[in-house]
């Protein structure tokens, strides 16, 4: 009983004591993590890495200019690619002299990094959050930030730098020889040959790892055989095959009634081995896709092509009025129509091309049905100190904006809208510089259509859904902040028209000024967006001299000129009619850019890195 009575007497004290302590430690947990918080509020917390670069302590705008300033001395550097004594750099862009034009081949998410750094252990629950912040303080964090890489172009500069060092595979070859007998021809099968190449996704994947966690270490290409995938051994009864397909010669193509004659001396040369899993001959005798592509395009595209021309509108009294009629447009298609050449080239002659209509738009039964009825918006740029080629390029890309019309819900493609950007359609070429020589390319000019637009999608209150501002700050684009770059096929941009009615976009250039106009009928939105604020201006590196043996000896010809870097941002709200309101932010980061002169010398006095692009982000 005694025994009993101890016990039921310490019980109650050991289960006291248990308590007290347990909630003094909750206690003082829960003033830890007070107070952990209250040190890190708005700033990310300890312990958080993108790459090597500590961002513990730092608020998102500092995280951002620290990265910043790592980034940047990439996009000067470049990343250096290697194999045995053959280096080539690869800068993020490849630019025109005067910066008016970029190909972007690096680029990187600066802000979605940081978001995730600063919303580390703050965006899941209470006991999620809680765990990853007891880890901070033990273990670090590595975070990597998002890194996009144009792989054609870098594939492309890669295999224009080390095209001595590898030797791609070759596949068996029909070869067709003319005897001197009148219409007849040998046919024989050159053997296949081995290759051996730089592994270029291995090489791009490794930039793609290092930049992710912002490293520029030099990357040391490696090999892999290439293997043939026509073979001479699987090419059987191939004279026959070709002499069957030479009999139906003349081979005449047909679109309406016009008609195009391939005479069996062209016929022949078009002839290739091909792969023909359909059959139980494994190599077969079909046409060669580039050199009948090359036919067509040559040949027929010219005759049958029509671009739509879309009717063009005036305003008046609150409803469209068309004063050019629209008209359908035509396309041959060049893949179905080689496809079915090769399908009925035995059975079927003539053939009938593959032509396809391109619809317009608008029409006259609907004309006067989209609501159009005011401007909801309008979007300005200036464009003085323009060139000749700038200007006429302007004028090119606004007449093709002009008469556009946006579906509701539909979003807006600048660069779909644009269509192609070549001589073919009236653009003349601006200079770049690539692999230390100027070459042409075509688009200068393009994002002062790109920024318009912009401009003019923000005074609408329309929702945008991918800009991406210059590289540094170009004089036709300021305020900073406030400009849109585009080059095909990335970046674009792009907008959702989430107005009731269709959209209308008119241009209209007077002097140095383009305009866009944005007609539809307003619905009560009210839209606000801040003067741009212009910070972390940073000076760029002293001039940076490359010899070139172009020019003479002794000569200079400065090919950039330098660039403050800075940072901007301005807020955009939009209040709907049922009260919601969207908020967002635009951030810009233009890079600090060097002075770029070409020095003319009798010779190099190091080689020169073979494929070494110039700026960092798009710049046009």
């Amino acid at each position: 009983m005694s025994l009993n009575g101890k016990i039921d007497k310490n019980k109650p004290q050991w289960l006291l004591m248990t308590a007290i302590i347990f909630f003094i430690l909750l206690i003082l947990a829960l003033s830890g993590l007070f107070i952990f918080d209250k040190v890190y509020q708005n700033k990310i917390y300890p312990n958080i890495f993108i790459g090597a670069l500590n961002l513990s302590g730092q608020t998102a705008e500092q995280a951002k200019k620290f990265i910043n300033i790592e980034i940047n001395k990439i996009d000067q550097a470049g990343v250096v690619f290697s194999y045995k004594e053959t280096r080539a750099t690869i800068a993020p862009v490849i630019a025109s002299t005067d910066g008016d034009l970029a190909i972007q081949i690096i680029n990187f998410n600066t802000d979605m990094a940081i978001e995730a750094a600063f919303n580390y252990g703050r965006q899941d629950n209470f006991f999620i959050n809680l765990e990853k912040k007891l880890s901070l303080l033990i273990n670090k964090k590595q975070l990597c930030i998002e890194t996009f890489v144009n792989q054609g172009q870098a594939k492309k500069i890669l295999e224009d730098a080390f095209a001595k060092t590898f030797q791609p595979a070759e596949d068996a070859k029909l070869v067709v020889k003319k005897t001197v007998t009148p219409g007849a021809y040998e046919f024989t099968v050159a053997n296949e040959k081995f290759g051996k190449i730089i592994d270029y996704e291995e090489a791009i994947r490794q930039m793609l790892n290092n930049l992710s966690n912002i490293d520029s270490k030099e990357i040391k290409l490696s090999t892999i055989t290439e293997y043939p995938k026509i073979l001479a051994k699987d090419s059987l009864n191939i004279e026959s095959k070709a002499k069957a397909i030479l009999a139906i010669a003349p081979l005449t193509l047909i679109y309406g009634d016009k008609k195009w004659i391939i005479e069996e001396d062209q016929l022949a040369n078009l002839l290739t081995l091909k792969l023909n899993n359909l059959t139980t001959n494994k190599v077969d005798v079909g046409l060669d896709k580039i050199k009948t592509s090359v036919y067509l395009q040559e040949k027929i595209v010219s005759e049958i092509d029509q671009k739509p021309i879309e009717a063009k509108f005036e305003i008046s009294n609150g409803k469209v009025s068309k004063f050019q009629n629209g008209q359908d447009g035509l396309t041959l298609n060049i893949e179905a129509t080689i496809t079915k050449m090769e399908t009925e080239i035995i059975t079927s002659n003539p053939i009938e091309l593959v032509v396809e209509t391109r619809p317009t738009l608008i029409n006259d039964s609907n004309i006067n049905n989209f609501g159009i009825k005011e401007i909801i918006g309008v979007g300005t740029s200036s464009f003085a100190g323009s060139p000749a080629n700038r200007r006429h390029n302007i004028t090119i890309g606004a007449n093709a904006i002009n008469g556009t019309l946006i579906k509701p819900g539909e979003e807006f493609s600048l660069l779909k809208t644009l269509g192609e950007i070549a001589s073919s359609t009236g653009y003349l070429p601006e200079l770049i510089i690539k692999q230390g020589k100027t070459m042409p390319e075509y688009g200068g000019g393009l994002c002062q259509i790109g920024t318009t637009m912009f401009r003019g999608v923000i005074n609408s209150g329309l929702p945008v859904t991918l800009r991406r501002n210059h590289s540094y700050r170009v004089a036709y684009y300021e305020p900073a902040g406030t400009d849109a770059t585009i080059y095909d096929p990335w970046p674009d941009f792009r907008f959702i028209n989430d107005t009731p009615t269709y959209i209308l976009i008119q241009q209209k250039i007077s002097g140095d000024i383009i305009s866009f106009e944005f007609w539809g009928a307003r619905d009560g939105r009210a839209v606000t967006s801040t003067k741009p604020v212009i910070y972390n201006i940073i000076k760029p590196e002293p001039t940076k001299i490359i010899e070139t043996t172009e020019l003479k000896p002794g000569v200079k010809k400065c090919t950039e000129r330098a660039h403050n870097g800075a940072d901007a941002h301005f807020d955009y709200k939009v209040i709907y009619p049922d009260g919601q309101i969207k908020e967002k932010r635009f951030f810009s980061h233009y890079v600090p850019w060097q002075e770029v002169c070409l020095l003319g010398v009798a010779k190099l006095s190091a080689p020169l890195d073979t494929a070494t692009s110039t700026l960092p982000t798009a710049a046009n």
